[in-house]
């Protein structure tokens, strides 16, 4: 299995060139111009553009040479440059709304000469007009050269990747609810989380320039099953959204060349595949993710190891593994033992490149060759920092695969989930299978948790008497209990139907022992990866047109005159200066060839409550099986212990919301508030009040 896989129109790419057509629209008089953020805008530039993108495009907040800032928080006290002019991008709540008229309207004059305004969502009209009011009662109108909505509310982590960034709608969507009580009343209940699901999703489909087709997971209806139809409402919610969008603004989507059809987006929920959350997965990116201490980044993972120096002395070393690292994309979605291969042949190939046809080099056969052998180079530092970082993340993966058994582990989880063994036969006794490492003391409680939870979902129909056994065995503390226990919240019964549709890969049973060129205890056999997440056999199943309709119909069927725009109407007028440009989707002329187009149009998977990094794995594997863009997003991305950790809270109350922006107390520049700012400050925003009148 190979990552090197071209995402033609990459959701990354497409959001960073939104965010530099926002910079480039403002033509100062002056050369420079500065970018002012608030804490939630300024985690979407940062998950899409870096600091020398911005820098090319003439922005900094010290009009010096070395541009010691690039971008200032609007949240915080700054230096006044009452010479440049400023490009404001924020969220569109009030406390970021107030905090603008406060920099307009300091008491020794204006930060700055100028404020382009840009929204990362739709303004609500009422927060619209109070924003207006503001201004004028101080008198800073004028100061506002231009004030728009981008719809850019979402955050990119790879070029088929994006995310809500709101971890907490896993739990207002699928917390302890009264199972007996119908629909309607729950429905009310959550209308709100879906309602902002939709508006985000809104922001992507307006990003890649398309009004796509609305496919959900309609699931059976199980007797003592959870269902709450939650991809049926986000799907009528985001249609209500396009519908609104489309009629305000009747030149979009902006016209393909050449000619194709609009997309799809599919809308799932978690309950689609409960399965795949628990499973320990192999390859490379997943691996990290599960089974070393990284932390989360709007952009990718951060890891911490210790580094070898060359006098054999160790340091604290630091890597982020984004877009950014080449080796990191090019070998995050292959097996460890493909991966641990593939470092190796790229590292011959770099010392042969580099020995000044010496041949002084001898070819490494092992990570532990290159370990010693990069201790031994003082040159090449670029070579050394991105290597050894690889070989210590795949050595450390090995390691803990190697002390938490995972082979054993590994190969009962893929014949549970698979329903078969590697020789196709249909696994028996798995109980007795499960016991003794559920009785190993070495076994993590969360590990033990995760092989009950899988057992539980996988099963055709839990023995009480065995599930009690399994539980005595593995002596799990509450928290662990609570998880199995609420595996009901997510409805398992549910992802049976769902996963016999689509069509099924065997790119992951097939042994692969003999093709693989491993050594010694680096051999990982395959028969540990040959379970195919729900979601990829549902979105192939669409593409390929083998799906089942009952499960998963469209929201509207389309009508043969949806095809064409009638170009007569003219756009509906909106309030002033609010203008929506599609210039960012036009193709880039600067390359010498155009990509050859898709064989079809994209489709776009989204996942509520969360999704898995073998998911994320899916949308490269489906663009290149299929040459199509596919791309996948989610409220967040989880992992295995994260999951459990989150469904061991189900059945307590959600969390209170936490703040997209810090809330608005007073003026940082200590102004004596004028009437227009004499009204209570906004209570804190969250994501479901961000847009809302407060």
């Amino acid at each position: 299995m190979t990552s090197k896989v071209t995402i033609r129109n990459g959701v990354d790419q497409i959001l960073r060139t939104r965010f530099l057509d926002i910079i480039k629209s403002v033509q100062p008089a002056g050369r420079w111009k500065l970018v002012v953020v608030d804490s939630l805008s300024l985690k979407i530039l940062n998950s899409a553009c870096k600091m020398y993108d911005i820098l090319e495009e003439n922005v900094t907040g010290k009009l010096s040479l070395y541009f010691l800032t690039l971008v200032e928080n609007i949240e915080k006290s700054r230096q006044p440059y009452p010479s440049v002019e400023a490009v404001y991008i924020l969220t569109p709540c009030e406390d970021s709304c107030r905090r603008l008229v406060d920099d307009l309207a300091r008491s020794n004059g204006p930060m700055y000469a100028a404020a382009h305004v840009f929204f990362i969502q739709g303004l609500e009209t009422t927060l619209l007009k109070d924003l207006s009011r503001r201004l004028k009662e101080a008198k800073v109108q004028d100061l506002v050269k231009s004030l728009k909505d981008m719809y850019m509310d979402f955050i990119v982590r790879e070029p088929a990747v994006f995310a809500l960034d709101d971890p907490q709608k896993f739990f207002t969507l699928f917390s302890n609810q009264d199972t007996k009580e119908d629909w309607t009343s729950s429905a009310s209940k959550i209308s709100g989380d879906l309602d902002d699901i939709a508006k985000q999703l809104l922001c992507v489909c307006v990003s890649l320039g398309e009004n796509p087709h609305i496919r959900y997971h309609r699931p059976l209806d199980v007797p003592g099953a959870v269902n709450r139809n939650i991809p049926w409402h986000l799907a009528k919610a985001l249609q209500s959204q396009l519908d609104e969008f489309c009629k305000i603004n009747p030149s979009f989507p902006p016209p393909r060349d050449p000619p194709m059809q609009r997309g799809t987006i599919i809308l799932l929920d978690r309950t689609i595949d409960p399965v795949s959350p628990i499973l320990h997965e192999f390859t490379y990116q997943a691996m990290v993710a599960d089974l070393l201490p990284v932390e989360e980044t709007p952009s990718g993972l951060k890891y911490s190891y210790e580094y070898t120096q060359e006098d054999g002395t160790t340091k604290d070393q630091e890597t982020q593994l984004t877009d950014q690292d080449t080796v990191y994309t090019s070998i995050r979605h292959m097996h460890i033992a493909v991966t641990t291969e593939q470092l190796i042949d790229d590292f011959n190939k770099f010392m042969a490149e580099n020995d000044g046809g010496s041949g002084g080099h001898a070819s490494v056969k092992s990570l532990n060759d290159m370990k010693n052998m990069i201790a031994n180079l003082p040159q090449f530092q670029e070579m050394k920092t991105k290597f050894s970082a690889h070989m210590t993340i795949a050595s450390d993966c090995m390691t803990e695969f190697r002390e938490q058994t995972l082979e054993a582990i590994g190969l009962l989880e893929q014949n549970m989930a698979c329903g078969e063994t590697p020789d196709k036969t249909v696994p028996k006794h798995l109980v007795d299978d499960l016991l003794p490492i559920l009785d190993d003391p070495y076994t993590t409680a969360t590990t033990k948790a995760r092989l009950i939870m899988l057992w539980f979902a996988t099963c055709d129909q839990v023995d009480p008497e065995q599930l009690e056994l399994l539980l005595a065995h593995a002596r799990l503390d509450k928290q662990h209990k609570d998880a199995i226990d609420n595996m009901s919240y997510l409805g398992v019964q549910l992802s049976k139907s769902a996963s016999k549709q689509g069509e099924k890969s065997s790119r992951w049973h097939r042994k692969k022992r003999e093709s693989v060129a491993v050594t010694q205890q680096d051999d990982v056999p395959f028969d540990l990866s040959r379970y195919v997440p729900v979601v990829k056999r549902v979105a192939e199943g669409h593409i390929k047109e083998t799906i089942d309709q009952s499960l998963f119909p469209f929201l509207r069927v389309a009508r043969p005159e949806d095809l064409r725009r009638d170009s007569s109407h003219s756009p509906k007028e909106g309030l002033q200066l609010r203008v929506y440009k599609t210039q960012w989707h036009k193709k880039s002329t600067t390359k010498n060839a155009a990509p050859k187009p898709p064989s079809g149009p994209p489709v776009i998977i989204f996942i509520a409550g969360g999704m898995t990094y073998s998911e994320m794995r899916s949308a490269y594997e489906l663009a290149q099986t299929h040459d199509r863009d596919v791309y996948i997003g989610s409220t967040h991305i989880i992992t295995p212990d994260g999951f459990v950790d989150a469904l061991s809270n189900l059945n307590k109350p959600p969390p209170a919301p936490e703040p997209v922006v810090p809330p608005y107390t007073s003026s940082i520049h200590h102004l004596s508030p004028p009437s227009s700012r004499t009204a209570p400050a906004s209570p804190v925003p969250s994501r479901s009040s961000k847009n809302s009148k407060k």
